[in-house]
């Protein structure tokens, strides 16, 4: 095959009216000029776009419709008598003309689009390609949202013609077997002579790719096999044998094997030769009850969503480089795995995958409903283009090893036997992977489909059985990091049913953060941030645009705490079969979903360090259970210590070193005993058990627990708060704790009192609830669901910003951000709307509020108010004095009201004051920016 590149610069136009194919523009010579392979918005062809978009990222020059494509190709005197192909690695729905022959229309939006344009006379033609974004029979998922890669019009990738011979090979698609060390081949003949050919078949090993490949293989040897070929096509099976010593490709040794396989056939006086290879791992991929498998290994995924969202360019990278970019930097967080939200990566990224060792669930490109024939919205013309385009998916990428899992698309519901179906007729063609029905299907009434292999989901049944440990306030219940006392004993073996498959963890996650305005610069392709202008924006007119780096970092921290308990909790249930996070980088889209991180740009927030979050999330973790963060002197803390081991074998004598320290002091360390850890398995250690009761012990304080793999740089570290058993809440004869802002505590104000003022919380209703987690995947999206389910939105916050310095905290250690001592406080609290204040007040805790909303949320203020002096906590410390932590946090409040540090800076009036606080202000109220902001209540516990 001879392959001519035709990229470069073609002519062009645009064709809004839908005019040109009636008008015949492909006899035409088109007048603009565009570069490709690349999109009409790399070009900057059609309208510029003057929107701002606030739901995702905005598309300076976005097309929907007809745009024409057009050049001279010259076949070639050497090409005379040969097939001619025309292909094209990446686009939407194309017609392609050879001067005005129509060659017909292809609309894969997953596969490459290939023209069998037959034999040419040697001469110059001209090219015409017509490329439509808007014609597909479905909607295309995330392969064509603007929320993610944007709906591009263009031609991607290869752009080649192919010369081809007579008599040739095509189609060709290796299965290993492993357990027989060898790989078995299908292939087409094909002739296009009228005669018999005598040809003869011959398979070689040209090579490995991957460290150690070459030592791992016997000598290789050819195998030859006589055949004839009549006309037409000819489907062809064989086998080659691999040695005795072969190479197995695993995420831990992504070794590839790569075949030549050459044609040589005579027919009527005529000589042919045709060459193609042929890349390949060994690798067979499978389940052992409801673990996943690699060649007999167990795999525990460690997944995360991928939507194709490229902000430079609009479109997934076509080129292997910029893929092992992205995919090393996913690696170096413990990812092994993607999934493909309805979508499909191009060829390259499952190159740069088989290379790094990534286990790939691509999707059909669809979110909706299945039907069968008779069904009242039956799509004949859907059904089967969704059959088709699932078919082409696996002929062209499955023979990439990455490639293990494939799915039916997202959220999918309708008919479950038309799913089934499609199911069978995929694993019959190709059985080189496992299939499942789709991801997350029946949300709302789960259950698996004994025709998948395995099941992603969020939950197991109805109302609860949950497998993840964050949700929607649109999908109550809400998960344990959200609404549960906060420990390290929280798992999903119960929530596992009777189903004999890997159960997945569905899109866990979605810890937002702030946003990051600095990122907006970095924007400089098709799409602009200009909802994060927007954002800015508000913030400014909010007053706090100065906070907005304090915002990012300090909610940051949340949500990395949060996802570190979501993720060990997943590896902490015996038999589980991994997760998906939503995401490791952010999502541009569905309203703004800043939940990685990463950015949108996989480059780092810098909330945490690849190294550390590999503590929680890699092959092999070290896990500790105990069921609180907070401790008295004089109790025991105890733990159960378990290693996770994902590795690729199984491990001796192995002793987990582990220490309890408050600063460089030791409370207690030790030595587990050793002990064999199988490959696969969630082993346990052993318990600690340790007196806090320590003399060079400091309470209040920090502890850190420490873990280590004796020998070895596998780590983990928990943080663990320690208070006196016996603490003062009583207040000094010159502090006044008062419940209320009624006229007694204004008269002690007036005249020069001292107050903490901890008001009932039945007096705050008009206030925003407290919640400890980030909120989930971003304020809007899922405030406008809720509303449209006549349900209450979450409360909507990103944590706190403390200022961890303040004399208010001398007695209660803390950082500038939220973590666990903090959980009791904030959930029995409402913080208090600080929006008609002035702008330069700033609370000792603040409440960080989503980009949408923007109030000023006070938790802990201070305030000169009258003659006196006002420190306010909006949570109930006195009704939650069986936490330590609130008691303490009480205690370290009374102490700094009492002493000469309570000297408020900013000044505040009654009226201010009662604006804010007056138990006579209505249960619910708007805010200046209109919207309601009363919020259910939430547990406890």
């Amino acid at each position: 095959m001879i392959i001519e590149s035709i990229a470069g610069t073609w002519r062009f136009c645009l064709d809004a009216s839908k005019q040109g194919i009636e008008r015949q523009y492909f006899k035409e010579k088109l007048q603009e000029n565009i570069q490709l392979p690349g999109t009409t918005a790399e070009n900057k062809k059609g309208e510029y776009n003057t929107a701002r978009e606030i739901a995702h990222l905005t598309e300076a020059y976005p097309l929907v419709g007809y745009a024409w494509y057009q050049r001279e190709i010259e076949i070639k005197e050497e090409w005379a008598g040969k097939p001619i192909r025309l292909y094209m690695e990446r686009t939407r729905v194309t017609q392609v003309w050879i001067g005005e022959q129509w060659l017909g229309s292809q609309n894969s939006v997953s596969a490459p689009h290939v023209y069998e344009i037959g034999a040419m006379k040697p001469g110059t033609y001209t090219l015409t390609v017509l490329v439509d974004n808007g014609g597909l029979p479905i909607k295309g998922g995330h392969m064509t949202s603007p929320d993610t890669q944007t709906n591009w019009n263009g031609l991607l990738g290869r752009l080649e013609l192919q010369a081809l011979e007579s008599i040739r090979l095509d189609n060709i698609q290796a299965f290993p077997d492993v357990g027989n060390k060898c790989v078995r081949l299908t292939f087409d003949v094909y002739n296009d002579t009228a005669f018999t050919a005598d040809a003869s078949l011959t398979i070689a090993l040209a090579g490995m790719i991957g460290e150690g490949a070459t030592s791992s293989c016997d000598t290789p040897k050819k195998e030859t096999t006589q055949l004839q070929a009549e006309p037409g096509k000819l489907t062809m099976q064989a086998s080659y044998d691999l040695g005795n010593e072969i190479a197995l490709w695993s995420e831990f040794t992504p070794v590839l094997y790569r075949l030549r396989i050459g044609l040589e056939a005579a027919a009527s006086g005529s000589a042919y030769r045709d060459e193609r290879s042929v890349t390949f791992g060994m690798r067979q991929f499978g389940t052992e009850g409801t673990q996943f498998t690699n060649n007999g290994s167990k795999v525990f995924l460690r997944g995360k969503h991928d939507a194709l969202a490229f902000p430079l360019t609009g479109y997934a990278p076509m080129t292997v480089e910029e893929w092992m970019r992205v995919l090393s930097i996913a690696k170096s967080y413990g990812i092994n795995h993607y999934r493909f939200h309805t979508c499909c990566p191009p060829e390259a990224g499952f190159m740069a995958a088989d290379r790094l060792g990534v286990y790939f669930e691509p999707e059909l490109p669809y979110w909706g409903a299945f039907q069968e024939p008779g069904d009242e919205d039956y799509d004949e013309a859907r059904a089967e283009y969704l059959r088709s385009e699932g078919l082409r998916i696996l002929d062209a990428y499955g023979n990439h090893p990455s490639f293990a899992l494939f799915t039916l698309g997202n959220e999918l519901h309708g008919s479950r036997p038309a799913m089934s179906a499609l199911l069978k007729e995929y694993r019959e063609h190709d059985n080189r992977r496992l299939y499942a029905e789709g991801a997350n299907n029946y949300f709302w009434a789960p259950s698996f489909s004994e025709e998948s292999d395995f099941w992603v989901t969020m939950r197991t049944g109805v109302g609860g059985s949950i497998v993840r440990a964050s949700f929607s306030h649109a999908d109550l219940p809400l998960g344990h990091v959200q609404a549960s006392y906060p420990s390290t004993v929280v798992d999903y073996r119960d929530n596992l049913p009777d189903a004999p498959i890997p159960i997945v963890g569905h899109e866990i996650g979605q810890y937002q953060s702030f946003p990051n305005f600095g990122e907006i610069d970095k924007y400089t392709g098709v799409l602009e941030a200009r909802n994060f202008e927007v954002f800015r924006e508000r913030l400014q007119q909010a007053g706090m645009l100065g906070q907005a780096d304090d915002f990012f970092k300090a909610s940051g921290q949340l949500a990395v705490i949060c996802y570190r308990e979501e993720i060990e909790a997943a590896l902490r249930t015996p038999g589980f079969g991994g997760f998906q996070l939503l995401d490791l980088q952010d999502f541009p889209g569905q309203g703004t979903a800043l939940v990685g991180v990463l950015d949108a740009f996989m480059e780092s927030k810098g909330f945490i360090e690849p190294e550390l979050w590999r503590e929680f999330c890699a092959d092999i973790v070290l896990l500790a259970r105990f069921p609180r963060y907070t401790y008295t002197v004089g109790e025991h803390f105890e733990a159960q210590l378990e290693m996770a081991n994902y590795g690729g074998i199984a491990l001796e004598d192995v002793q987990l070193e582990w220490s309890l320290k408050q600063g460089e002091r030791f409370i207690g360390n030790g030595v587990t005993a050793a002990k064999d850890v199988g490959q696969g398995v969630l082993e346990f250690m052993g318990t600690i058990r340790i007196d806090l009761s320590h003399s060079e012990l400091e309470a209040p304080g920090k502890l850190e627990l420490e873990l280590r793999w004796k020998d070895s740089e596998v780590t983990n570290h928990y943080p663990i708060w320690i208070y006196p058993a016996d603490i003062d809440t009583n207040p000094a004869d010159s502090v006044h704790i008062r419940r209320s802002l009624d006229a007694e505590t204004c008269d002690l104000l007036a005249g020069g009192g001292r107050v903490l003022l901890i008001p009932d919380q039945k007096q705050l209703t008009s206030h925003i609830q407290g919640f400890f987690a980030s909120d989930f995947w971003c304020y809007p999206m899922f405030r406008s669901i809720c509303e449209g389910n006549n349900a209450a939105p979450a409360p909507g916050t990103l944590g706190l910003l403390c200022d961890e310095q303040h004399p208010a905290f001398k007695a209660f250690p803390t950082e500038f951000h939220s973590n666990w001592q903090w959980w009791p406080i904030v959930m029995n609290s409402h913080s208090l709307i600080l929006d008609e204040w002035p702008d330069t007040f700033r609370p000792v805790v603040q409440v960080i509020d989503n980009f949408e909303r923007n109030h000023k949320l006070g938790l802990i203020v201070e305030a000169k108010v009258g003659n006196g002096s006002l420190l306010v906590c909006a949570s109930d410390l006195i009704g939650q004095q069986d936490k330590p932590e609130a008691r303490q946090l009480l205690h370290s409040l009374l102490q700094y009201a009492a002493s000469a540090d309570f000297k408020p800076s900013e000044e505040l009036s009654f009226e201010q004051l009662r604006a804010v606080l007056d138990p006579n202000a209505a249960v619910e109220r708007q805010s200046h920016r209109g919207e309601a902001v009363l919020n259910p209540s939430y547990p406890n516990e």
